[in-house]
Parts: structure tokens; C-alpha cells; sequence
């Protein structure tokens, strides 16, 4: 009798285990995206190539600059923050000093994509960030065309 009942018993025991484990097929919901990357801080020039320098890569102690980034925490696959940036470039053929500050408010998203609408300018274009270094690409206004390359503090 008891073999029997043990007979019984065992397809019973493994139906309900197979049951038990495996009756959920869903899928996982995939963790949320995370947003780009927190560029805050505060960060000396490194390089300025553009149209301001008619092409050509300067930097210390020909340009040199600070930026202070302060970035808001990320909402999906974009963020955003306020910037200040101070450049001065030194003209090395007459000494002529050009002075570029501003201060605004900047997006940046996952994509790569930047946008800065600051009091004295507006631009749109790329960004990287590589471990402390900052490289913002500005690809319009046509002007305002640039590379810019910073080492956080």
C-alpha cells in the first residue's frame, strides 16, 4: 500500500513543483533609461578650435577659460543646468584681448545632442564626456561655430 501511495503521490509532487516554478512566462520590465551623464562642476579650457580662431586649436596661455556647470538631476533621456563660462584669447601678432562671458541654461540628452541659451548667445550642437574631460561641439549658429575642450576640476 504504502509503495502504491508513494506511486500516487510523486506525479502529483512534481506537477505541482513545474506548476509552482514556471507558470509566470512574463518578460521583466527593463530598468529605466538612464539619462546622460552628470557634467557639474567646474572646469578649465583645455583647447578652443572655431571660427573665432579662423580655424586654428589654441589654448593656454593663448585662451584660456573657466566653466562652472551645475546640472539638475536627469528626467529620462535628458537633462538640464545652468552654466557659466568666462574665455579670454589673446591676439599673439598685436596683444588685442577678446573677452567672451556669458551665463545661461544648457540641455543635454543621451544622444549627444546640447543646446545653450545663454544672455549673450544661443547654440545648438554635440558633447562628450570622457572621464574629467568635457568636448562641446557647437554646430550653429554658423557664427558661433566651435570646439571646445575642458578638464574638470
Amino acid at each position: 500500500m504504502k509503495k502504491h501511495l508513494f506511486t500516487l503521490c510523486v506525479p502529483l509532487v512534481v506537477a505541482t513543483l513545474i506548476t509552482g516554478c514556471g507558470g509566470d512566462t512574463t518578460d521583466p520590465e527593463p530598468p529605466p533609461a538612464a539619462g546622460p551623464p552628470d557634467v557639474s562642476g567646474t572646469y578649465s579650457l583645455v583647447s578652443l578650435t572655431g571660427v573665432i580662431t579662423q580655424g586654428a586649436t589654441i589654448g593656454p596661455p593663448i585662451a584660456v577659460g573657466t566653466a562652472m556647470l551645475s546640472q539638475n538631476p536627469a528626467s529620462g533621456d535628458s537633462a538640464t543646468g545652468t552654466m557659466s563660462m568666462l574665455l579670454t584669447v589673446t591676439n599673439p601678432l598685436n596683444g588685442e584681448v577678446i573677452e567672451i562671458t556669458d551665463q545661461g541654461s544648457f540641455t543635454l540628452r543621451t544622444d549627444g545632442s546640447w543646446e545653450f541659451a545663454g544672455q549673450a548667445q544661443q547654440n545648438i550642437g554635440t558633447y562628450t564626456l570622457a572621464g574629467n574631460v568635457l568636448t562641446v561641439m557647437v554646430t550653429e549658429p554658423p557664427a558661433a561655430v566651435a570646439t571646445t575642450v575642458w578638464q574638470r576640476q
